[in-house]
């Protein structure tokens, strides 16, 4: 239960991006289309789940992603507006999988925000150095919580977090949407 007391500030990005400042996202075909291209020998796919709900995400298209890999992730979707992608990885994982998990999120950058591979890469490189250092701090503090969150915004009403624990890694890109 204590991932979901980490994924609190995740959800309260969701709910607090401004509505009128979206960035020039991809669309959500669009999103698709270049995640395919750009995850190549991932396969991923998304395919839609079946929801069973009262009221919640209402006017949202949710789409699973499916992988060759463990890789758990959704997007989300307003008609055809990029709302939100997340993927994540249940620890412990091993060096080939923690590769694909990168080259997920690298793929998803790419995809929805039209990034070049260079910045792309510097970006994920930079947070995961940031998430891995507050992981480590806040397992020598003692927290009740212990995790290392870390959060860039991309401009445009756009934010992009990493969410680390001792048990998972997350990966989130939010749109004002």
């Amino acid at each position: 239960m204590s991932w979901i007391r980490n994924l609190i500030p995740v959800l309260a990005l969701i709910a607090c991006a401004p509505a009128g400042a979206l960035a020039q996202t991809a669309g959500c075909t669009g999103f698709k289309e270049a995640m395919v291209r750009v995850a190549g020998d991932l396969k991923p796919e998304f395919i839609r789940p079946l929801v069973v709900s009262r009221g919640a995400g209402v006017g949202l298209d949710n789409f699973d992603l499916v992988t060759r890999a463990r890789i758990d992730g959704v997007l989300r979707c307003k008609d055809e507006a990029f709302v939100s992608f997340e993927a994540k990885i249940t620890l412990p994982a091993d060096g080939p999988l923690l590769a694909q998990f990168d080259k997920v999120q690298e793929a998803a950058l790419v995809a929805a925000l039209k990034w070049a591979p260079t910045r792309v890469e510097a970006t994920t490189r930079h947070m995961a150095s940031d998430a891995a250092e507050y992981l480590r701090g806040s397992q020598e503090r003692g927290d009740v919580a212990v995790s290392g969150k870390v959060e860039e915004h991309a401009g445009g009403g756009v934010d992009i977090g990493l969410l680390w624990t001792l048990t998972e890694r997350n990966f989130v890109i939010l749109t004002g949407q």
